[in-house]
């Protein structure tokens, strides 16, 4: 038996109008009155339109494996939202009928329901799918790093069958990996039929013509095919076919093209000002308990940044590290569990208050909301001679979310960022930047993530 997506929809559905009717026989003791049931009745398409939007919006109906980790935020995320929608739009239907105490009970009533309900169809969804047993493709030292990211991932998402490298190798725990290795890349398909694998991934640094023809053979098989694109393949794909007197070419453009709308620069000036009010509460009472914290440490960390077009800026956040961080190290990156963080500074980076007075650089105009994440001049100098095309990044606005924050994790490594970042490029739109700022909703609450 096979939970369509027709029956995720109608149990969606269902639960969010059950917890409203459920809130209103507790709010009136069993026996609501009937006008205050007819402004529910009024209202319900309009809500139950918003939750599957939202839902939509999540991925609820995605095929494909998710973490229950991905899926609880989401829940969480989305079901604040619809709290928040409903109230509005009981307002907008002038349904004053519709007691405010109703929502404050169906909330916790709703979140009940639908992590139950979704929790059932993601166990059910996992126990039919099963692990997605994946053999690896690549050179010897990417394939075994790759191979230790997804098994980071648990072994009820991805098992990794083996390894296909790019030298000669009998079978199994040699070159001291865990995972059965062979090689040359023209023992694929003995690897796929002994391994039982399902599913390949193909590093970016596997030769071309190779590639081209071990994709081929994979895909002709009916196995579930993934490549990790060049970045140079990344660039090329934000072009258009043109001639050149008689001549087929691919005419590159410029990422900074698409990301020079105006509505893009009217959304961060509105959404920044309706932020920075309700932003100013919680700013002070951080600046507070830095204070007595760390008494004489400033509250504000200013730094430089690397911005569009390569342009500097002082980038504004609040302190979340002791003083003079790098006074003994020089610059270095921010690992998980930093020692520099103090126990308020690990407060603010959790919850992300610390990003708030980065809204000054959005007024500014130095950042977008989306973008790439802007760094630092000593790291982007690093990246530069060490990831080919890390420039091209720079031609479109930073901001202080973006596809490779809520995609990526903490430990995704510079280069895997630069493909979110190229790639957001190629897709950037008003649905996609609204996409992207639901979910980042999503991932402060998932560890994993990083801002």
């Amino acid at each position: 038996m096979r939970l369509t997506l027709m029956g995720k929809i109608i149990g969606d559905a269902v639960l969010i109008n059950f917890g409203y009717l459920a809130a209103f026989y507790i709010r009136f003791g069993g026996r609501p009155p009937e006008f205050n049931l007819d402004a529910y009745v009024s209202a319900a398409p309009w809500i139950t339109i918003a939750a599957l939007i939202l839902f939509y919006s999540y991925g609820f109906y995605s095929p494909g494996r998710h973490r229950w980790e991905e899926i609880f935020s989401a829940i969480v995320a989305s079901g604040v939202l619809l709290f928040l929608a409903s109230i509005t739009l009981s307002y907008m239907l002038t349904l004053f009928a519709f007691p405010r105490l109703v929502f404050l009970i169906a909330f916790p009533l709703q979140l009940s329901f639908l992590l139950l309900w979704r929790r059932f169809v993601w166990s059910w969804s996992m126990k039919r799918l099963g692990p997605l047993r994946i053999l690896i493709v690549g050179p010897v030292l990417r394939a075994r790093e790759r191979a230790e990211q997804l098994k980071l991932s648990g072994q009820y998402l991805y098992e990794i069958a083996g390894m296909v490298v790019d030298v000669p190798v009998t079978f199994n725990g040699e070159m001291g990996s865990e995972f059965p290795v062979w090689g040359p890349y023209e023992r694929m398909t003995d690897a796929i039929d002994s391994l039982s694998a399902n599913g390949v991934l193909f590093c970016h640094d596997v030769p071309l013509e190779t590639r081209i023809s071990l994709v081929s053979e994979a895909v002709s098989r009916g196995l579930s095919v993934y490549v990790i694109p060049e970045i140079y393949e990344l660039i090329l794909s934000n072009s258009r076919l043109e001639q050149l007197d008689g001549i087929p070419v691919f005419r590159l453009k410029s990422a900074a093209v698409k990301s020079e709308f105006a509505w893009g620069r009217l959304v961060d000036i509105a959404l920044s000002l309706a932020l920075f009010i309700p932003a100013i509460p919680l700013m002070l009472f951080a600046a507070f308990a830095l204070k007595i914290e760390n008494p004489g440490s400033p509250i504000f960390f200013v730094q430089d940044r690397v911005g569009q077009g390569g342009k500097t800026f002082m980038l504004l956040k609040l302190r979340t590290m002791v003083c003079e961080a790098e006074k003994a190290t020089g610059p270095v990156l921010a690992v998980k569990n930093d020692p520099r963080v103090t126990r308020v500074g690990r407060i603010l980076r959790v919850t992300r208050i610390d990003e708030l007075p980065q809204l000054y650089n959005v007024l500014k105009g130095d950042m977008s909301f989306i973008g790439p994440r802007p760094e630092r001049p000593f790291f982007v100098d690093q990246f530069r001679n060490s990831v080919p095309g890390y420039d091209y990044r720079h031609q479109i606005k930073t901001g202080i979310t973006g596809l490779a924050q809520i995609e990526g994790k903490y430990s995704t490594s510079a280069e895997d960022k630069l493909r979110f970042d190229l790639f957001y490029a190629k897709i950037k739109s008003p649905v996609k930047d609204l996409q992207i700022l639901l979910h980042t909703l999503k991932v402060m609450l998932m560890r994993d993530k990083s801002m």
